[in-house]
This record gives structure tokens, sequence and C-alpha cells, in this order.
């Protein structure tokens, strides 16, 4: 416990935000937890992405694995498609197989997600990469939300992803390695798809039905741009709170 504790009072300190360049770009950064409710070293990164999550400037998001279920405990927001997009991330990353706790900054940059320095590190080293000003919006009207993708100048086509997730949940676990515990979970995954596999960078205009999003349990919207297919690096992103009145603008960068 006392580990967790320090994990997470590194991230709370400010030690992330006190460099210039998060006081200075909101540039929204996109960081992508891989975690399981079975992996005794998941609750520090866990705690940590909750502490970051209402950073200005930072997307974060939950992606529950499947593949620790055999060690006793079925992990209850946990998708195939979780750990395959894993896979995917680590083999262009050049890595070899997958583990938990694993942070994706940005779809460029991974580190362990319990490691407050580590965390630091690679969200610096993604913001300070160049890249394109992306600001696709998300508004929100009745049961509708509408995504406008601007013109962009792309190298060649993107890939754009809608992501419906949940931002708090507690589980109590009942077997595993964290039996006995009560975890929270924050901005949890709930379903995902690709609504664009291949946008060559004109304006275009979309419209999300909330009750994809409603129906499977989740309070938000995000949608992730990223180069040349679904797991490539991240250029663009926007998020929007699915409780919030309507016509209210997504937070984007």
């Amino acid at each position: 416990m006392r580990k967790w504790l320090t994990a997470v009072f590194f991230i709370l300190s400010g030690a992330i935000s006190t460099s210039p360049s998060f006081a200075d770009d909101l540039r929204l950064t996109v960081v992508e937890l891989f975690t399981s409710q079975g992996c005794s070293s998941c609750p520090p990164a866990d705690a940590a992405l909750k502490s970051m999550r209402d950073r200005p400037g930072i997307l974060t998001l939950s992606w529950p694995v499947d593949y620790w279920d055999r060690l006793g405990w079925e992990d209850t927001f946990a998708l195939p498609h979780n750990a395959m997009r894993q896979a995917a991330y680590n083999k262009r990353l050049g890595r070899g197989g997958v583990f938990t706790p694993q942070m994706i900054v940005d779809g460029r940059i991974q580190c362990v997600g319990s490691k407050p320095e580590k965390v630091r590190g690679s969200i610096q080293k993604a913001r300070d990469i160049e890249r394109m000003a992306l600001s696709p919006s998300l508004t929100r009207a009745g049961e509708s939300v509408t995504l406008n993708l601007p013109t962009t100048k792309l190298k060649g086509t993107a890939a754009v992803r809608v992501v419906w997730f949940l931002a708090d949940a507690e589980v109590e676990i009942g077997d595993g390695e964290n039996q006995g515990r009560r975890l929270h979970y924050t901005n949890v995954v709930r379903a995902t798809d690709l609504i664009d596999m291949e946008w060559s960078g004109n304006e275009r205009t979309l419209s999300l039905n909330i009750t994809d999003g409603l129906d499977v349990g989740a309070d938000h919207v995000a949608i992730l741009i990223q180069e040349d297919y679904g797991h490539g690096p991240i250029i663009g992103a926007a998020s929007l709170n699915l409780g919030a009145d309507d016509t209210q603008p997504s937070a984007s960068r």
C-alpha cells in the first residue's frame, strides 16, 4: 500500500505540470493505460491515471485486458480488442509481447505505468515531438454528437476512432492477486470502433448516436485520430461528457 501512495504522491505533487510546456501548450496528449483487475502491479498505475485525468491538455483512457484472467479473477471490464490494440502498439514500437501496467503516450512512446518518473519522462518526450496542429471537435445536440474534422494536410491518410468510456467505476475483487481489495478505475473504455479508416484530410462532419455509448455503460466519448491506421501515432483527439448540456463543445487539441 505504501508503494501505491508514493506513486500517486509523485504524480499529484505537480511534477508533471511544472514543465513549461504543460503550462503554455494545451495540446491534448493522450495517455492510454493497459491494465487488469487481476494484476497486483496495476493499482498504482490506475491511481496515477486517475490523478492525471483532470489536468489541462491530457486525455486519459484505461484499456482493461483479459490475458490475466487465468490467474483466478475475470476482469469485469476487459475486452478482447483491448489486448489486440496493445499488441499492435508493441509490435509497431519494436517490443515483443505485452505486459501490465503499460502506458502508451500519443501512440508513440511506451513505459511502465506504475513508475512515476517513467510516466513523467514519457509524457514530456511525447509533447516535445513536433506534429501538426489538428483539432477535431465534438458537439452534442439532443441524442446525437456531431464530430467535425477540419481540413488538414496529411502526409497520407489517418484513421478516425470513436471511444466510448466510463469516467469512474469501483470494483470489489473477489479472487486472484488483488483478492479482497476495492479498486477504483478511471476513464474505462467500454467500446470502440473505427469510423473512418482512410480519412484523407478533407473537411468532414460525422454524426454519432449517444445511445451507442449509453448502451455499453459509457458516459463520455472520445475521438482519436491516428496516422496511417488504427494504431499509429496520435495526431489529434477530442472528448465530450455525454451528460453535459446540449450544444456544449468538446475539449480538443
